[in-house]
């Protein structure tokens, strides 16, 4: 099949992904991001929008918002067996606003997909995901901003942690145990090849379990590092229920 349903899509598009690309709309190609020119110069030209006047929270709100291509392309492999095309070349982003947030959408210029038929596409697949992409878009950021890679990288693993413990996109049991099985390889050091040029893996290190943190109903995994949303605009109603600086205090 090269054609996702309108169910996916409908998906897809909750979490602000697109198949109806106009090229005469104003956007901006994720090809541009691989480079620290400008990837500097798109960010400085939206700190008003973002909510900032700082190009290091501007950086970690950007790859929280860009982390969603890894989610996506994750959870149609996992979930539907499908192979989205999330080369650079084929997105792009487009300005957008929700709840006074800056919100990009996300835009493919080829919405046609291939299914998975071994776990070597599924490796490659990965691949092209973190090491050929988002990586990239990593190495660019901290060359424009001088932002720490610890926080791009767990802006990134919080979503592919998401992806993988979500039961609701589970049908069947046997997709629970293949799903745990991608998951685990995900995470393993022996693949730290997958992301790029690392000797251990970028996403373990963020990988912890999940607490009790009072005022907060369920248990969550506290983050390592700050993604600085509290320092956006009126940022502190913004600020992450797994926020390390608040959960020091409040864990129980």
């Amino acid at each position: 099949m090269n054609a996702l349903t309108q169910e996916q899509w409908d998906t897809l598009k909750k979490y602000r992904f697109h198949r109806e690309w106009d090229p005469a709309s104003k956007g901006e190609e994720a090809s541009s991001f691989l480079g620290e020119n400008d990837m500097k110069a798109y960010l400085s030209n939206r700190l008003s929008s973002i909510g900032t006047d700082d190009l290091k929270v501007a950086a970690s709100l950007f790859m929280k918002r860009y982390a969603f291509i890894a989610a996506m392309g994750l959870m149609a492999m996992t979930y539907w067996n499908k192979k989205l095309n999330l080369h650079p070349e084929n997105l792009i982003l487009v300005d957008g606003d929700k709840n006074g947030l800056w919100m990009p959408q996300f835009y493919v210029k080829d919405a046609s997909v291939t299914e998975f038929n071994s776990d070597w596409e599924k490796e490659e697949f990965i691949q092209t995901i973190f090491r050929d992409h988002l990586d990239g878009v990593i190495q660019s950021l901290k060359k424009a901003t001088k932002l720490s890679n610890l926080i791009l990288w767990e802006n990134i693993a919080v979503y592919v942690f998401w992806i993988f413990e979500n039961d609701d996109f589970l049908l069947t049991e046997g997709m629970r145990e293949q799903r745990d099985e991608q998951f685990r390889q995900l995470l393993s050091d022996e693949n730290s090849q997958w992301f790029g040029r690392y000797h251990k893996n970028p996403l373990t290190r963020y990988y912890s379990g999940k607490v009790n943190v009072e005022g907060v109903t369920e248990n969550v995994r506290v983050r390592k590092t700050c993604c600085f949303s509290y320092r956006l605009e009126n940022g502190e109603q913004y600020r992450c229920k797994t926020c390390p600086q608040t959960c020091r205090v409040k864990r129980t």
